[in-house]
């Protein structure tokens, strides 16, 4: 007997429901289905707990953990001056 697989059908970024099949996404294609720009954004991992999980964009996330389907973005500050 084959054990299922907990994967969501969707995942959301910014609270915006998006349809994905795939186990793993990264946080360059994150970027890419929120329509941001991939420079000057960063993606978040909305988790439980105290401290979101910053993405970078090579970084491959499991979405077949409970709970790995919440992201968000926003602009990349800078601590230059």
């Amino acid at each position: 007997m084959s054990k299922k697989i907990n994967k969501p059908d969707h995942i959301f970024i910014d609270q915006k429901k998006y349809d994905w099949s795939e186990d793993n996404i990264t946080g360059a294609q994150l970027k890419e289905l929120a329509a941001v720009d991939q420079a000057t954004f960063d993606v978040w991992q909305d988790v439980t707990g105290p401290e979101d999980v910053l993405v970078g964009d090579s970084d491959i996330i499991d979405l077949t953990k409970p709970g790995t389907e919440h992201f968000f973005t926003g602009k990349k500050t800078t601590t230059e001056g």
